[in-house]
């Protein structure tokens, strides 16, 4: 299932309305519960209630807006200064402005502010409203700076998927021209998808294997028949959502590291199956066995490390990776919980 990112209710355009709905909802918060005298119902009930949430709305607003930005400026003396003012002008003004409010209403039973515990409330309520104020921004800087790490991880995986599949179609257009045709419509697809389907924070996880059987084609395009190659997909997955470019990297890997002993074929296999909100997938490809790499350093890789980082930052503490070699094959098991 898609998740709601609430943080986007105190942002543009939807932080004005996100403000007026709460302010609503204390006041008839106020109006139900009824927490003052029994005589006071009608117009007399309302305009008190106006009144509360007034004294809790104006604090709260000129400390957010007036002094907190001074702070953060790192402005400490004349932010300091500027809170003290404040203080005093909003318990000495605050009572006469309640006041005159109630003086709107055509009632007779009016409330008198200068005998209420105003002082307690200004300290209260802007100390309060400074706590919300640096919770929800770091709240709001850290998904922000998340994205646009996930965002750059993502620019360097799709010119990684590019240039190795520039590459194909060079030593096609070389050796066996009868492919390109399918081979470019396929490629046509998997880059139309790369630029306009993926720059949501999740995509429908339908698209996501639909782009990955594009590339599984492309390359049986490619390596010929003599390669055993196969792709199975098991549930369904109307409703589910996944991160876009995720799960391409361990299937690109597959076929990058494919390989196989002499009296072996050469072979793929690919297998997603989604069961309880739990997409599970299985990725194999044949090694050569008594193949040692030379090692020297590595060009590139950015691939596995760049999805290691992402289901770290996406699904922490909800998916398990699993990486093995197993006498002639390598397998990578990768399960996600989805909900």
């Amino acid at each position: 299932m898609k998740q709601f990112d609430w943080t986007i209710l105190f942002i543009k355009p939807y932080k004005i309305p996100t403000h007026v709905v709460f302010w609503l909802i204390v006041l008839f918060a106020i109006i139900y519960f009824k927490e003052y005298p029994e005589r006071m119902t009608g117009l007399t009930a309302i305009c008190l209630a106006l009144q509360v949430t007034l004294e809790l709305m104006i604090p709260c607003y000129s400390q957010n807006l007036l002094i907190v930005p001074l702070f953060k400026k790192q402005r400490w003396f004349l932010g300091t200064a500027a809170y003290l003012l404040q203080l005093g002008l909003l318990i000495s003004l605050l009572p006469y402005l309640l006041n005159g409010i109630a003086m709107v209403f055509p009632i007779t039973d009016r409330v008198d502010w200068r005998n209420e515990h105003i002082a307690f409330s200004v300290v209260s309520f802007t100390l309060i409203a400074t706590v919300y104020k640096v919770a929800l921004n770091g709240l709001i800087l850290d998904k922000q700076k998340k994205e646009n790490e996930l965002r750059h991880l993502k620019a360097q995986l799709n010119p990684h998927f590019l240039f190795n599949t520039l590459n194909n179609l060079y030593g096609l257009s070389v050796a066996e021209s009868k492919k390109l045709p399918g081979l470019m419509l396929r490629l046509s697809e998997l880059l139309r998808y790369s630029l306009y389907d993926t720059n949501q924070s999740y995509v429908p996880v339908q698209k996501e294997l639909d782009y990955i059987s594009n590339y599984v084609e492309l390359e049986k395009i490619r390596l010929s028949d003599k390669m055993s190659i196969k792709l199975e997909v098991f549930g369904n997955y109307t409703g589910q959502y996944v991160a876009p470019l995720l799960l391409i990297v361990f299937v690109e890997n597959s076929f990058k590291h494919l390989s196989s002993s002499s009296d072996q074929q050469p072979s793929v296999y690919i297998l997603f199956r989604l069961h309880d909100n739990r997409l599970q997938m299985h990725v194999r490809n044949s090694i050569d066995p008594n193949y040692t790499a030379i090692q020297s350093k590595p060009k590139g890789g950015l691939g596995l490390d760049n999805v290691k980082q992402r289901l770290d930052f996406i699904y922490p503490q909800k998916y398990s990776l699993k990486t093995m070699k197993v006498s002639a094959c390598f397998d990578v098991k990768l399960e996600i919980d989805l909900s």
